[in-house]
């Protein structure tokens, strides 16, 4: 695995995460209106996975 594959599923587990996050705020799950404080943690570490993902796409085809 190179480093850039790794950077990509990074971001794509980031996005996931936070296409999961708000798909369980339409099913109603949880009792804030809006995001809440539990999601918000959840969006930081997912944007935090994003980012890291994106600072290893520069590296290419080196091995991770």
């Amino acid at each position: 695995m190179t480093k850039k594959q790794l950077g990509l599923s990074f971001i794509f587990l980031g996005v996931a995460a936070i296409l999961g996050s708000f798909g369980l705020d339409l099913l109603g799950a949880g009792q804030f209106q809006g995001v809440g404080p539990t999601q918000r943690l959840a969006l930081i570490g997912a944007g935090v996975i994003i980012f890291v993902g994106v600072t290893l796409l520069p590296f290419g085809d080196n091995p991770a």
